[in-house]
């Protein structure tokens, strides 16, 4: 991961939902090209922001489920009924919340929609192919990824 686009997850119940903040600052270098002289948010970010916290909720929730199985990484692979709504322009604190449609060993499904105030902005079914460990190469930024789950998650999960 290299792009961090949850700012907080502020509540997980296990196998059933999250929710978190995604907070879009005018520093952000995505507004120096997207677009000049209107600054939105790619949809593409609303996306992986909306793939993020359901990556957690899934890891989570496999764990609960299949605690014998080690770490998972759920990689999204299906995009289903996007919707973008309304532009989210810098300054913008998005609300995602996403639930749980489905999981077992080697995929998951989730409902996900992001708000800005009580005015949902995108929403989209996700789909998920989980990968374990033996799956994963070494990578350098799974060191990362602990630090920045351990900034993220409520204390309880952490």
């Amino acid at each position: 991961m290299n792009f961090y686009l949850i700012d907080k997850v502020k509540e997980i119940k296990v196998g059933e939902s999250a929710s978190g903040i995604k907070c879009w600052s005018l520093d952000n270098q995505i507004f120096d090209s997207h677009f000049p002289g209107f600054p939105t948010v790619p949809g593409v970010l609303l996306t992986e922001s909306m793939a993020q916290l359901s990556g957690v909720l899934i890891e989570q929730s496999y764990n609960k489920d299949y605690k014998k199985k080690g770490n998972i990484f759920p990689i999204l692979s299906i995009i289903q009924k996007a919707k973008f709504r309304s532009f989210v322009e810098p300054g913008d604190q998005c609300i995602i919340e996403t639930s749980l449609i489905s999981i077992d060993v080697t995929r998951a499904t989730t409902k996900t929609i992001t708000k800005v105030g009580d005015k949902i902005v995108c929403e989209a079914t996700l789909s998920f192919v989980i990968g374990g460990e033996k799956d994963i190469k070494k990578n350098p930024f799974l060191k990362k990824r602990q630090l920045y789950y351990h900034n993220i998650l409520p204390e309880s999960f952490k």
